[in-house]
C-alpha cells in the first residue's frame, strides 16, 4: 500500500515538474568582436546558468608543438557498402503505412512546445565598396522594415555606407519550452501504429540476422 502512495507521489511530482517552463536566453553582440550569451532558467527565474562564448586564441605554448602520430588523421579507408538486405529493410520501413504522417505531426507538436517570448534584431551593415551596400543592403533594410510594421517582434537594419565592411549591432532572442508538452508529443509518437510496426520490423530483421 505504501508503495503505491509513495509511486503516485512520485508521478505527481514529475508532473509537477514537467509543468514548469524553462526560458531560453539567446543575445548575439557583434561590436568589433563577436560574442555570444547564453542562459538557461528555470522556475521562473528563481533558477539559472549563463554561458558565454567569444573568440577563443590558442595557447603560445601549444600552437608550436607538433602533433604526435596519434594525432595525426589517419586515411579513412574504405566504407563498407549496405548489403541487399539492408536495403531491403530500409525499403520496408520507408513504405510502413503512416510513418511519415506520425513524424510529421511530431514535428509539429515539437515546434508547439517553445514560444517565442521576445526577438529582437538591429544591425549595421556595410560592404567594402558603397555601390554594392546600396544595391544589395538598401533593399534589404526596406524588406526588414517591412516585417518589424507587420510583426510582433523588433527588427532593424541600418546600411553603413563606407570603404571598408561593416558588421555591427545586437539579436535577442527569448523562448519558453514546456517540457510537459515535449514528453506528450514524444509518447504519442512512440506509441503510435506505425512507430510500433517500424519496431517491430527491426526486431525480427535482427533476430534473422542472428
Amino acid at each position: 500500500m505504501w508503495v503505491v502512495i509513495a509511486l503516485c507521489i512520485l508521478i505527481a511530482l514529475t508532473i509537477l515538474v514537467l509543468c514548469i517552463p524553462v526560458d531560453l536566453r539567446l543575445r548575439v553582440e557583434s561590436w568589433g568582436e563577436p560574442k555570444l550569451r547564453f542562459r538557461l532558467e528555470w522556475l521562473f527565474g528563481r533558477v539559472g546558468k549563463s554561458f558565454r562564448t567569444g573568440e577563443v586564441r590558442e595557447h603560445p605554448s601549444r600552437s608550436g608543438r607538433k602533433k604526435k602520430p596519434s594525432e595525426e588523421k589517419k586515411k579513412p579507408g574504405k566504407k563498407r557498402r549496405p548489403s541487399r538486405d539492408e536495403g531491403g529493410l530500409v525499403w520496408r520501413i520507408i513504405h510502413i503505412p503512416g510513418l511519415w504522417q506520425s513524424i510529421e505531426r511530431l514535428v509539429r507538436r515539437v515546434f508547439r512546445c517553445f514560444s517565442v517570448r521576445r526577438l529582437s534584431v538591429d544591425f549595421s551593415v556595410g560592404l567594402d565598396d558603397p555601390a554594392d551596400t546600396a544595391l544589395l543592403v538598401g533593399p534589404a533594410s526596406q524588406a526588414v522594415m517591412f516585417a518589424d510594421r507587420w510583426s510582433p517582434h523588433s527588427f532593424r537594419l541600418t546600411p553603413v555606407f563606407r570603404d571598408d565592411a561593416v558588421l555591427e549591432g545586437e539579436a535577442m532572442l527569448d523562448i519558453r519550452l514546456y517540457p510537459i508538452r515535449t514528453v506528450t508529443a514524444g509518447l504519442a509518437f512512440l506509441f503510435s501504429p506505425s512507430t510500433i510496426q517500424t519496431v517491430v520490423t527491426l526486431v525480427r530483421w535482427k533476430c534473422r540476422r542472428k
